[in-house]
């Protein structure tokens, strides 16, 4: 199971607080009355005779549903996409609220959204959109509707495959023997990859139209001791989402980013399904990747998803993965995959030459111990961290270069749940103190 998302949490929070806000000022038409009336009689005023407390609580909690469903003119806007306008908003719909008497509850609830969306706010969750469609995002702040889109939220995604195929018919039969034997015949589509759409031929569908036939057969001979079956065929049209059956998500948009000479390569196991749509690094908002780069100090801030392609202007370290398929997990990956991806990655270290390789989970330095010693890695025998130089990767035969040291990190994946938080860090930084030091030799 992943990581909470909190604008996730957050965002249900609201809606409930403003369909309650809703209730409250209806209610509040019929029972006007103000909750701090025990104190002073100063906003009776603002309920009654004129209800300007109602209707303002009435107005408010419409903009809020509207603002968190949301509305189609809403969605997408920059105050929609804003966790910033949001905590500015709520607090001010929650004071309304409590002003009322009716709606003290819808008020608990706007501070514990409010809450939330800063703890949301303080964790990074953001989003940095832009008009030509190259943005990272926490999904919450998508243009969001229940009409499919929250699958987002389980680590799934849809996959659009364009219409390239035309339906042609061809009649089968599907047969089980009974006593009585009827069959029927049906037309149905199978997908055929043409270049245009073809234009329909009056003829044929006569021709199809008239296919449909029955037959009734009686079959004397059966035997008294044998159970009566019926043999009947039925083939139905196949509709064209029925016809499509491919789950595969589309092509990983992820592009290595490994320039000769680098302080560092970070090499991951394959790119989560937000990765491949966005094409930045750990973009799940789930995902340790970028809190870890800057807690072990190999980056001073804590950067975004969207300065994947930036690591080798400002840090000297690159990206890639040792399989490019995306998955939601990388427990979908086979074996043969990933062992399949060790020669390349020894390929692109050999090339590329980075004075060290760190691998980003366990599964990868097992993929390559497999490859190099024909079995698996035995438990007395793996540590995280460096390794010893003979395992070196990219490394010459001749006597060349002697390769690039390998630190074996642990898994950034928030659906990994092997190891807490604490552990993780430490692990990383023991990377992140030998970063700091050759940073500080190249300045000398």
């Amino acid at each position: 199971m992943g990581r909470l998302i909190k604008n996730h949490w957050a965002r249900l929070i609201i809606l409930t607080a403003s369909a309650y806000q809703i209730g409250g000022a209806i209610e509040g038409f019929i029972w006007p009355k103000v909750f701090w009336d025990f104190m002073t009689d100063n906003l009776n005023g603002a309920v009654n005779p004129i209800p300007v407390l109602q209707i303002l609580n009435l107005l408010m909690g419409l903009v809020c549903i509207a603002w968190e469903w949301p509305l189609k003119y809403l969605a997408g806007s920059p105050p929609h996409r804003s966790i910033e306008f949001r905590l500015i908003l709520y607090p001010l719909s929650a004071l309304l609220s409590m002003l009322l008497y009716q709606g003290t509850d819808p008020a608990i609830y706007y501070l514990i959204g409010v809450g939330v969306y800063f703890w949301a706010y303080s964790e990074g969750e953001y989003y940095n959109g832009s008009d030509n469609g190259s943005d990272y995002d926490v999904p919450v702040n998508k243009k969001t509707s229940f009409h499919g889109h929250l699958n987002q939220y389980f680590h799934t995604t849809k996959n659009i495959i364009p219409a390239q195929s035309q339906p042609t018919t061809k009649p089968t039969t599907t047969t089980t023997t009974r006593t009585t034997t009827r069959t029927i015949t049906r037309p149905v589509t199978r997908r055929t990859p043409i270049s245009a759409p073809s234009t329909p031929n009056p003829s044929d569908e006569k021709q199809a139209s008239t296919s449909l036939k029955r037959k009734r057969t009686r079959n004397a001979d059966s035997d008294s001791t044998t159970n009566p079956r019926t043999t009947r065929t039925r083939s139905r049209i196949s509709s064209p989402s029925s016809t499509n059956t491919n789950t595969d998500p589309p092509p990983s948009l992820l592009i290595d980013t490994i320039p000769p000479n680098l302080t560092l390569l970070l090499v991951g196991v394959n790119p989560g399904l937000l990765t491949g749509l966005t094409g930045f690094s750990y973009a799940h908002p789930s995902n340790l990747f970028w809190k870890l780069l800057h807690w072990s100090g190999i980056t001073p801030i804590r950067h975004r998803p969207s300065d994947t392609y930036r690591l080798p202007e400002l840090y000297n370290i690159g990206n890639t993965n040792i399989v490019s398929r995306p998955t939601r997990d990388a427990s979908m990956l086979s074996r043969a995959e990933m062992d399949a991806g060790v020669p390349v990655l020894e390929a692109k270290v050999a090339r590329q030459r980075p004075e060290a390789v760190c691998l980003v989970g366990k599964s990868i330095w097992e993929a390559v111990w497999r490859v190099r010693r024909g079995r698996g890695i035995r438990k007395e025998e793996f540590r995280y961290g460096w390794q010893d130089e003979g395992e070196n990767m990219g490394k010459e035969a001749g006597g060349g270069w002697a390769g690039a040291r390998v630190f074996v990190a642990t898994t950034t994946s928030g659906l990994a749940a092997g190891m807490s938080v604490a552990e993780k860090r430490e692990v990383w930084a023991l990377l992140g103190e030998w970063v700091r030091g050759r940073r500080a030799v190249s300045k000398v």
